[in-house]
């Protein structure tokens, strides 16, 4: 009996980690819909046609307008709905690199990499520098429904 419990409890942790990894080692795992963490908006992740290259673009807003009805604007005066703020990330090493991401509030751009840590769950670290040193780290949630 004890033998049994370890094995289904062995093949159990096994399945977990190939569902994982079989997301890890597909690029396109990465498409799809997604909200950060502050929960104001959702992003949606396409591949570039004719390329191996990934963007987000931001398709929904909590507050879409802003206190006098008008579109909810960057600092440039870009409308923030339907905006491109991930661009250019590529595939590599389980990882998605040398991308960035804009901050519509800020107005800064900042290198950025993507990590799936499940199917589920991206790890989006922006930062100052190419290396990834100074920066912040976000994990943004796949929504089921969009």
């Amino acid at each position: 009996m004890k033998r049994r419990l370890k094995f289904s409890f062995l093949a159990l942790i096994a399945l977990f980690f190939a569902h994982t990894t079989s997301a890890q080692n597909d690029p396109y795992a990465i498409v799809g819909v997604w909200m950060p963490s502050e929960g104001t908006a959702y992003v949606k992740i396409f591949k570039e046609k004719g390329k191996e290259k990934f963007h987000g673009r931001i398709v929904w807003l909590k507050e879409p307008l802003d206190k006098n009805g008008n579109p909810r604007k960057d600092s440039y005066g870009y409308e923030i709905l339907n905006m491109v703020n991930l661009r250019d990330f590529e595939y590599k090493d389980g990882k998605w690199t040398n991308g960035t991401i804009y901050d519509p509030k800020s107005g800064y751009t900042y290198y950025c990499t993507i990590e799936m840590l499940s199917n589920d769950k991206l790890e989006v670290r922006g930062s100052i520098d190419s290396y990834g040193v100074v920066g912040r780290t976000d994990t943004w949630v796949r929504m089921k429904n969009e």
